[in-house]
């Protein structure tokens, strides 16, 4: 078992051990970002409206799949670290390979019930006539992929809970690299489409398992999974599951509130429908690096709590923070000043620009709420608090966007809708914040766990 991933998460100075846990993170989500963009930026040069709102209508079943592989990724991830600072190693291995095992299960059974359910989603998010053909054809591909779109995001939040940032960060490397070099070979190439774009997309989130499954394989795992060690037992699902539903609900409404406002959105026609969901790509950029931070600091903070090492943990969430703060003055003023050439990027229609771009200057004033609330919502996560994570998941997306969205626009018609988003995202800080305030307050400083170097103990020759 290496030593070196426990060392960054227990010893490192705070301010390093964030840079190498976070830069490697807010890394991964910039490839992310191209992940996200890729598909949009290539059917986009088909100069096809109906094709660029079929993906974007498309993109609430990837955020379900999101949702039901962090019950398992989140959930474990955070009982993982909790788990490691407290030196519990055999129990973390255990904790692994129940939520990698669960995650493959259920993946299945989602690909077979979702090919099952397209017509009934299509009708869900307002699909028309010119989009329901090919948005179909996307979502079935991705359905059909759902063992390798799900495992794969699994295991990396577990990889990253374990403090293997920069192995987290490759695996996304390669799965988003392979699909960037195949979307313009199916796309194009092979006159594919919507459904090229919808097998790249496969093919590179396969790719990107492939690489975690063989990082468990090497010597630098410290909690690998073994199916020798998948023994469903109710204590474990317990943890996983408080924190795991909780983060799954908040990926869930999200998709709920995208379908929502696509749906709201189909009454300003087709170019509305585009907009909105070129716009949502683009405002992902801030979004993804904010989360980045908050997941690179999330198993500082998750392990640090296991251990009782409170001081610690208040420096790497205070740090974390004030990095996300900083940042937000940046893309702030690029949305700005540049909205136009970020949304002209992805399409040249003229209309989708337009509405593009009054989109983009309304979600301006989200994203310092948003880069503040991320930490604060991954910080309830990791400390295990479940009651305050649930609160916070129902609300952002559902107790407040959803009834924004309904009332704003009753209000204020398209632009009322655009601005449901900063001003969930603002309610949302303020009750993160009360939560963890209250929470961290109340922390007394512990004796911290014995030191890894003298704890650590090799595993059973059965179980390695």
């Amino acid at each position: 078992m290496t030593k070196k991933n426990i060392y960054v998460l227990e010893a490192m100075p705070v301010s390093k051990a964030i840079l190498n846990l976070a830069l490697p993170s807010v890394l991964s989500m910039l490839v992310n970002i191209l992940y996200n963009l890729t598909d949009t930026f290539f059917i986009g040069k088909l100069n096809d409206q109906a094709l660029v709102a079929a993906v974007s209508i498309s993109m609430p079943l990837f955020s379900f799949q999101m949702a039901i592989s962090g019950i398992f990724g989140v959930g474990g991830a955070s009982y993982l670290s909790r788990l490691l600072g407290r030196k519990e190693y055999h129990k973390a291995r255990e904790t692994t390979s129940t939520a990698v095992f669960s995650s493959l299960i259920v993946s299945i059974i989602l690909g077979v019930a979702g090919i099952l359910s397209i017509p009934l989603f299509l009708k869900a998010v307002g699909a028309t006539s010119e989009t329901m053909l090919p948005a179909s054809q996307y979502m079935y591909w991705l359905l059909l992929g759902s063992p390798f779109v799900i495992l794969k995001f699994t295991l990396v939040q577990l990889v990253r809970a374990e403090g293997a940032a920069r192995e987290a960060m490759y695996g996304l490397f390669i799965g988003t690299g392979a699909n960037i070099i195949l979307d313009p070979v199916f796309i194009f190439g092979l006159n594919m489409g919507v459904t090229g774009a919808a097998i790249a997309t496969v093919i590179g989130q396969g790719l990107g398992m492939a690489y975690y499954i063989y990082y468990y394989h090497s010597k630098n795992a410290v909690a690998a999974p073994s199916w020798k060690l998948f023994h469903p037992r109710w204590s474990i699902y317990r943890e996983i599951l408080l924190i795991g539903v909780p983060a799954s609900i908040s990926q869930i409404m999200m998709s709920v509130g995208n379908t929502v406002s696509y749906n709201l959105a189909s009454i300003y026609g087709v170019s509305a429908v585009a907009a909105l969901g070129v716009a949502s790509r683009v405002f992902s950029i801030p979004i993804f690096v904010f989360i980045g931070v908050s997941i690179g600091v999330q198993a500082l903070i998750g392990f640090n709590y296991g251990a009782g090492n409170y001081p610690r943990l208040k420096k790497a969430l205070l740090s974390a923070v004030l990095i996300n703060l900083g940042l937000s003055v940046i893309f702030t003023l690029m949305f700005v000043i540049f909205p136009r050439a970020l949304i002209g990027t992805f399409i040249k229609d003229e209309e989708i620009l337009a509405f593009g771009c009054k989109v983009l200057r309304a979600y301006v004033f989200a994203i310092p709420f948003a880069g503040v609330g991320m930490i604060l919502m991954n910080s309830l996560q990791a400390m295990g608090k479940a009651l305050p994570a649930f609160i916070v998941s129902i609300s952002r997306q559902g107790l407040i966007y959803i009834p924004a969205l309904f009332i704003l626009k009753s209000l204020f018609g398209f632009d009322g809708l655009i601005f449901a988003m900063p001003v969930s995202d603002f309610l949302i800080t303020v009750l993160s914040g009360i939560f963890v305030v209250t929470i961290v307050n109340k922390l007394q400083y512990t004796v911290p766990a014995p030191s890894s170097q003298e704890y650590i103990l090799p595993m059973p020759a059965d179980e390695a």
